[in-house]
């Protein structure tokens, strides 16, 4: 159990005791908390995560995407992902409620229908100004159809969603999206954050970002865009400007505005963009930080093709839209998440 002095320790508490009840032996790790988002533990839990059968995340601060939680999985460890300030609350309410089956076969639809088999361009467009574009050739992945007996409370190795050579074996909860890692330096525009992003939380002003060839390149806004500003300088290094280098749609109907990461970003409908690495996703991004930014009701084009308006798809996403997204739908892959 990998968490910090300012989780609420209740929730740890709690997760101690279900463990205790399926006769695990569980292990405590507690420290300071982290000064930002993927930051390693200390050395000490560092090791003893690669030692351990399942490592379960719910310090205050985001470590899925850190050089130790991939580490770990690496070594053979399980993850299960539940970091980033998680309360009592939101095991009882929300994003934890939705039916996870019904996301997992969404996230194959929307990888057939709202992407499809020659996806190359995207753009995205916002009321808040938003207008940016980035390509995802070769990078759209198709996550299996599951089947009614498939559990999806049950960590599984992304390899088998198409995430080639990625150490990803986990569960993530509560969660509820599909992402795609853009081609890096392909990205330009502005991208114009609006509700909550990793370390900032709810925004209480936009957050505007110009990106060229793949990098931010400035940042403007109110008291949010400084705080995003100095992180950036005091904890970030040079790869942690590279943008959009995660682009992902939610897609838990629970899920509520609650001003935290691990529900907002799943929003059904809306979409977070991530700087820093992607790496263990299905990117060439390695950094010492990952942030997520979210957009609540975005406009998607793909190739040209509007596929989601305000928050709302215009595909469907519980059936194939023509015999070439089926046909995409059938697609499987090695061991190692290639095809």
């Amino acid at each position: 159990m990998v968490t910090d002095t300012a989780q609420d320790a209740r929730v740890w508490q709690a997760i101690m005791t279900v463990l205790a009840d399926l006769e695990a032996e569980p292990t405590l790790a507690l420290f300071e908390p982290r000064p930002a988002d993927y930051y390693d533990p200390p050395d000490v839990v560092a090791v003893a995560m690669l030692k351990s059968d399942v490592n379960v995340l719910v310090a205050s601060t985001a470590m899925g995407h850190s050089p130790s939680a991939i580490a770990a999985m690496r070594a053979g460890a399980m993850m299960i992902q539940m970091d980033g300030h998680l309360t009592l609350e939101m095991f009882q309410r929300g994003a934890a409620t939705a039916d996870y089956l019904e996301i997992a076969r969404m996230k194959h639809y929307v990888a057939c229908n709202v992407y499809g088999p020659s996806a190359s361009e995207v753009r995205v467009v916002s009321t808040h100004g938003t207008d940016i574009t980035y390509g995802i050739a070769g990078r759209v992945r198709v996550p299996p159809l599951r089947s009614d007996d498939w559990n999806p409370y049950r960590a599984y190795r992304r390899t088998e969603e198409g995430m080639k050579n990625s150490p990803r074996h986990l569960c993530l909860f509560p969660g509820g999206e599909y992402n795609v890692a853009p081609v890096e330096a392909t990205a330009n525009g502005i991208l114009v954050i609006d509700l909550t992003m990793h370390h900032l939380g709810r925004l209480s002003t936009a957050v505007e970002l110009r990106v060229e060839s793949g990098r931010i390149v400035d940042i403007q806004g109110g008291a949010d865009a400084w705080r995003l500003r100095r992180h950036l300088r005091d904890h970030g290094d040079d790869s942690a400007y590279m943008f959009p280098t995660e682009a992902s749609v939610g897609l838990n109907k629970n899920a509520r505005i609650v001003g935290d990461q691990r529900e907002d970003k799943n929003i059904y409908g809306s979409m977070h963009f991530g700087l820093g690495t992607n790496s263990d996703v299905g990117g060439t991004v390695s950094s010492n930080l990952h942030m997520d930014g979210v957009i609540l009701e975005p406009t998607l084009f793909v190739d040209g093709d509007k596929k989601l308006e305000l928050g709302e798809f215009l595909v469907p996403l519980d059936r194939y839209v023509d015999d070439r997204a089926a046909a995409f739908g059938a697609t499987t892959y090695r061991s190692d998440g290639s095809r």
